[in-house]
């Protein structure tokens, strides 16, 4: 028998217990991992379970788990998510990939560590999904898209082939992206928009079509 390839998930709030979801509904489907619990810094969820599984600690028992452990980032904001990578790295920390039995995917995409695909997600042909990259409910994506690090593509959204995706980018629910576009990178684009153009970096881009209503200075993410 295979041994099981234990997860713990970083963090403890709606997403968290929507990233042990995927692994529980992983293992039902026959595939040798589970989810032995969650991190999280809050202390006050210390020691309590959680959907049916232990909150262990918090950064502070990333060392303790290190070798016997894969880790999810189970939160949504880009910026958070490389921050704490950062930290789980830092502690001799390795990252799993979680992908929904429901989901449906040709076999030539590609995806980096961390990566999270929920329930109902399509990918098509020759996409890179990168580290710390989530895809939620009901996302598809066409052929030839780059996803970069650490960006959060929120449920119901639809991209379009021949789309780039720069990192630490999120795209908010139900939002539209036609095909060719290229969106920078650490920018927000709101939720129901439609892109059908190219968006600079750190910009928050709303509305059909979408417009850069705000812009950031580099490096705001990691204040």
């Amino acid at each position: 028998m295979m041994p099981y390839r234990q997860i713990l998930v970083y963090g403890a709030g709606g997403f968290a217990r929507e990233v042990k979801d995927v692994v529980d509904a992983m293992e039902k489907a026959g595939k040798t991992i589970r989810c032995i619990g969650f991190l999280d810094d809050a202390v006050k969820d210390h020691g309590r379970p959680l959907n049916d599984a232990p909150v262990h600690g918090g950064e502070d028992r990333i060392r303790g788990f290190a070798d016997q452990a894969e880790f999810l980032i189970g939160i949504g904001s880009p910026a958070a998510k490389k921050k704490i990578a950062g930290k789980i790295a830092a502690h001799g920390g390795r990252f799993g990939k979680a992908f929904h039995p429901t989901a449906v995917a040709s076999r030539y995409v590609e995806y980096g560590e961390g990566s999270i695909v929920t329930a109902g997600v399509i990918l098509t042909n020759r996409i890179r999904v990168g580290r710390h990259v989530i895809l939620n409910l009901g996302v598809t994506v066409g052929h030839d898209c780059v996803l970069e690090d650490f960006v959060t593509i929120a449920p119901g959204v639809h991209i379009s082939g021949n789309v780039h995706i720069g990192e630490g980018t999120d795209v908010g629910t139900g939002a539209v992206v036609i095909q060719g576009v290229r969106i920078g990178r650490w920018s927000v684009v709101g939720a129901g928009a439609v892109v059908t153009k190219d968006l600079p970096d750190n910009c928050t881009a709303v509305g059909v079509p979408a417009k850069v209503i705000k812009t950031r200075e580099e490096g705001w993410h990691l204040a």
